[in-house]
């Protein structure tokens, strides 16, 4: 796997993954500076096979606080090997989590 910004190459739990468990979609990125470019100049997903829904994501947008529907987008990561997921409900709400600083902005 490779970040879908810059190239550089991801193991198995490194970076954060963008996912649409609803439509089997999915991207990579080895930072979250790369994912904020990407969702507002490029729309360049892959087809994953069994995207499913996080089990450590809440049933709320981490950036709204509305309730998440079936087609919600997932950012995912595993630091120290943990899987941690914050819920969205959708390409904007993303976008504005991610250029805040996401889930370890300042409040």
């Amino acid at each position: 796997m490779k970040c879908d910004w810059c190239g550089v190459g991801l193991g198995e739990h490194e970076g954060l993954r963008l996912i649409q468990p609803e439509r089997n979609l999915g991207v990579s990125f080895c930072r979250l500076e790369h994912m904020v470019p990407w969702l507002m100049k490029k729309n360049d997903w892959h087809i994953w096979s069994k995207v499913e829904v996080p089990a450590s994501a809440g049933p709320d947008c981490a950036q709204t606080g509305k309730e998440l529907e079936d087609d919600a987008w997932y950012v995912v990561r595993h630091p120290g090997g943990e899987e941690v997921a914050d819920g969205f409900i959708g390409h904007d709400a993303v976008l504005e989590w991610a250029k805040a600083g996401g889930r370890y902005a300042p409040g």
